[in-house]
């Protein structure tokens, strides 16, 4: 005698001519879900192999080899495109005579003139292809995210994505209350992601479970939350704005230690930024300009820019940048086909601009519309009201409230909003 159970149910059934019709019932049920079964162990695969492949590669990006990056391998095809970076199928795809090249493994088309600043960049970074490394392979899944988090009103004006360190939970709590609290700003809408790895402290990541529960504005990838490790985090909120959040007009982002006048923001900048497209406004840092340093915090290797003293791009100092919205897909598609390299401003804001092409920078300079010192910030603010011309500045924790304080007292006193505009 045979044994046989029907889709969880707990009575057993002999095999007789009396249950041959509800046999033959449970199977076809059973064999119209094997699709779906099918599918989910084909993505339970896929994720494992995922995860795998970004815990090998994040161990190796905890050793030495942190100044290293990697050449491309794509396949030539006869294809369609438009100068820069798509999906197979996305809005460049259109009709042409050119041959362009895809890697296949990420359904990603590149014009030949994309191709050849990869290339470049490839043979700039100096590297065999076995060690090739693309951050869009290690971010992995979410751990957490919220979907809606943009969702809730029909365009969103800017949407912040903080670099933010695990334990830095009082920097975040700040933010908050702050310059991030879109009560401040009615009618304008703002909303606040803050991006973070997986800590290396497991009741830390406990902790960051129950922030997300409260506040439900926290964003955690698959990967070492590491120094070395922010390129990821910056392709991860690129990924993360492609998705959720592409409602907004801008993308502000920022690192935790700084302060962002929202109101200077809204009611002068703003004005300046819109109607454009394509654009990074930051300080910014004109090719062939910033050296390439090989001591120190910011060591590149001999082996990395050989032969340069340079970098060859134009790129942003990565404490304030704000990008255009329709900037962020292009960018993220991009990373797939860019090799990793670890300095995170000069890959997100500058290596992956360079290759999707078409970027216009705007320069918000240090010493005029941004600044490193929080003291000669509030001086500024202090002294000329709301003319200062600072819009943000890296800022120490235990001032946070003061400098907030001044900012909020100055934009809330008399008929400013009245005033004329102005950016100097």
């Amino acid at each position: 005698m045979r044994l046989f159970f029907c889709q969880g149910g707990k009575t057993i059934l002999k095999l007789s001519s009396a249950f041959l019709l509800v046999l033959m019932l449970c199977f076809l049920l059973e064999l119209r879900n094997l699709p779906t079964v099918h599918s989910k162990l084909l993505h339970a695969y896929d994720f494992m192999e995922d995860i795998g492949e970004a815990k090998n590669v994040t161990e190796r990006l905890r050793s030495s080899s942190f100044n290293s990056t990697l050449n491309v391998t794509v396949i030539k095809v006869e294809n369609t495109n438009t100068d820069g970076v798509s999906r197979q199928m996305g809005e460049c795809g259109k009709n042409s005579s050119s041959t362009d090249m895809i890697d296949s493994r990420r359904n990603i088309t590149l014009s030949p003139v994309a191709v050849e600043k990869v290339k470049s960049i490839a043979s700039d970074l100096n590297v065999s292809k076995s060690e090739t490394i693309y951050p869009t392979n290690i971010i992995g899944e979410y751990v957490f995210v919220n979907n809606d988090l943009c969702r809730e009103v029909g365009v969103i004006d800017f949407i912040i994505i903080v670099h933010t360190a695990p334990d830095n939970l009082d920097r975040r709590q700040q933010i908050r209350q702050s310059f991030a609290n879109e009560s401040f700003f009615v009618p304008f809408h703002v909303r606040v992601a803050f991006l973070l790895g997986r800590p290396r402290n497991k009741s830390l990541e406990n902790s960051l479970f129950e922030e997300h529960r409260k506040y439900n504005d926290t964003v955690m990838g698959d990967f070492l939350d590491d120094y070395h490790n922010l390129t990821l985090k910056g392709v991860m909120g690129y990924h993360w704005v492609s998705q959720f959040c592409m409602n907004s007009r801008f993308v502000l982002k920022i690192d935790d230690d700084v302060m962002v006048n929202t109101f200077k923001l809204l009611y002068s900048f703003y004005s300046h930024m819109i109607g454009k497209n394509k654009s990074i406004f930051c300080s910014h840092w004109r090719k062939n300009y910033m050296r390439i340093l090989r001591e120190g915090k910011w060591k590149v290797d001999s082996r990395i820019f050989p032969g340069k003293t340079t970098f060859p791009f134009d790129y942003c100092s990565g404490f304030v940048v704000i990008i255009t919205t329709d900037l962020v897909t292009p960018m993220y598609e991009a990373a797939k086909v860019t090799p990793f390299f670890w300095i995170d401003d000069l890959y997100l804001f500058g290596m992956l601009p360079y290759v999707v092409g078409g970027v216009t920078f705007h320069d918000y300079p240090l010493n005029n519309n941004l600044t490193l010192n929080d003291a000669e910030a509030m001086k500024c603010i202090g002294q000329h009201g709301i003319k200062c011309p600072i819009l943000a500045s890296i800022t120490r924790a235990d001032i946070f409230g003061e400098y907030w304080n001044l900012i909020k007292d100055t934009y809330q006193a008399g008929l400013w909003k009245l005033s004329s505009k102005f950016i100097s």
